[in-house]
């Protein structure tokens, strides 16, 4: 065993081309139920990590392990890794394959041998779950884009993965449907699955990681508790980023630690400082 994390990135390196690093050197240990935040600018390398993460590609250098076991190059070492790290990409229509809801979350299962009422069975317990139980006989083309990030995460969820890497997940989503998206994690994170997601959305980030990790020409500038990562402007400015508009609030109105790290918390600290003054 390398260690505990349910998966590990040790020295992971990635070139599309020589000499044009898009990962360099990332070391990185998930543990179950983590929810880490991946932030950068476009081409800081977010969305190449989570596919070597995913195994849709192959590092260049380095080890990616899941549970202490090396990846596989092998196909059937590839759909093993698959099964246990689902990858939610930022266009879900480029994963959902086919005409309706139920018949695109029981694709996995049924290429995996499950049989049709095994799978059905599986269907609607992945459906109830994401909350989307009244779209099983819609055609694809008819959901919102909210709806099909939710569908194509059903389709992730149905396979019961250790892992699951997001990509720009609340990208182009209302306000309800980010609430909705969060909910969602948090319920699974507090099931003990893994959570990695890449965003350029910093506020989303600060409220929801325990950890987030700012990327920068393909290596980690910085990572920690969003608190305190967060908080450093410098860092965020070279790294092209803006720092949380409730933690800029709070640290200017003069909040210490524990800093407030929603909505909720910031209206109830203000209520509270309020009431301080004289």
């Amino acid at each position: 065993m390398v260690d505990h994390a349910v998966l590990t990135a040790r020295g992971v390196s990635y070139a599309y081309s020589p000499g044009h690093w898009a990962v360099r050197n990332i070391d990185l240990a998930v543990q179950a139920g983590a929810r880490i935040a991946l932030l950068g600018a476009n081409g800081a390398g977010k969305s190449t990590l989570l596919l070597l993460l995913s195994g849709a590609e192959h590092v260049c250098n380095g080890e990616i392990y899941l549970n202490g076991t090396l990846a596989e190059r092998s196909r059937a070492g590839m759909r093993r890794w698959r099964r246990q790290v689902g990858m939610l990409l930022q266009d879900p229509e480029d994963q959902l394959l086919a005409p309706t809801v139920e018949q695109d979350v029981a694709f996995g299962p049924l290429q995996d041998g499950v049989k049709e009422v095994e799978a059905r069975e599986l269907v609607q317990q992945a459906l109830s779950r994401m909350a989307i139980s009244h779209l099983a006989t819609r055609p694809v083309h008819e959901l919102s884009l909210g709806e099909k990030k939710r569908v194509a995460l059903a389709g992730l969820l149905i396979q019961t993965p250790s892992v699951l890497l997001l990509d720009e997940p609340t990208a182009g989503l209302d306000p309800g449907g980010v609430r909705a998206l969060r909910e969602t994690l948090d319920s699974l994170a507090a099931a003990g699955t893994a959570i990695i997601l890449a965003t350029h959305e910093v506020d989303f980030a600060y409220e929801w990681a325990a950890e987030v990790c700012v990327l920068f020409e393909g290596g980690i500038l910085a990572r920690g508790a969003p608190a305190e990562v967060l908080a450093d402007r410098d860092m965020l400015t070279h790294a092209s980023l803006e720092p949380p508009l409730l933690l800029e609030a709070a640290l200017a109105l003069g909040a210490r630690t524990p800093l407030p790290r929603s909505r909720t918390e910031f209206r109830a600290w203000l209520r509270t400082a309020r009431r301080m003054i004289p």
